[in-house]
């Protein structure tokens, strides 16, 4: 059995080291596992953190000396384990104040697009889950009331917050930003699931919408 694929194997994915990890998910067969060890190399010795890869672009890759197949599988790894982590399942949070939100969406302020958000909650205000809804500028005709309130009526939400980065760093919510958060409020009215606040992610600081009084 080769010797990577062996050592995974007997250690366990959780346990395991990037670089096996990476050559596991690129090969095709555990006997190909060994060889993208120094693919998995390339990749990863840049950065000095697992954080650093995830604004990798497939220019990067290619630079480094893999091949456009190569550079697909491993930008299309990171991206899965990013969507994962990005799903918000898990381990139950309350959510008491704004800052809490902030804390728990903190890794969205190193996002070079916009990300929004919405984190489904149950009667007591404790996270179900929270989910991406849409990655690009914030507008009304991209952030449907539709896909936002989908999720929660799926999930039996009694309320929900939405939440979006600013990758300017400036959190102050722009027209559109108002615009967007009223219209949400209006529809959440509407179907009995409560919009109790609208996020805006800066760099070292965030805004809510309802303490700025547009919900």
């Amino acid at each position: 059995m080769p010797e990577a694929f062996d050592k995974v194997r007997a250690m366990g994915v959780p346990a395991s080291h990037p670089r096996e990890l990476l050559a596991v998910g690129m090969a095709r067969r555990p006997s190909d596992v060994e060889g993208f060890l120094p693919v998995a190399d390339l990749i990863l010795r840049p950065y000095a953190t697992l954080r650093d890869l995830q604004n990798l672009s497939a220019g990067e890759l290619r630079a480094q000396g893999l091949d456009e197949f190569e550079s697909l599988k491993a930008l299309a790894l990171l991206e899965l384990g990013r969507r994962t982590a990005g799903s918000g399942g898990g381990e139950v949070t309350q959510i008491d104040c704004p800052q809490d939100v902030f804390r728990l969406l903190s890794h969205l302020r190193n996002e070079k697009q916009e990300h929004f958000v919405a984190v489904l909650l149950d009667a007591k205000n404790r996270v179900i889950r929270w989910t991406t809804v849409h990655i690009g500028t914030l507008t009304m005709s991209v952030v449907g009331t539709r896909e936002v309130f989908r999720h929660a009526v799926r999930e039996g939400a009694s309320a929900l917050i939405v939440a979006h980065n600013h990758p300017s760093g400036d959190p102050e919510p722009s027209p559109e930003d108002i615009r967007v958060t009223q219209h949400l409020a209006e529809a959440g009215t509407l179907l009995e699931i409560p919009l109790l606040d609208h996020i805006i992610l800066g760099d070292r600081r965030w805004v809510s919408l309802s303490e700025r009084k547009y919900v």
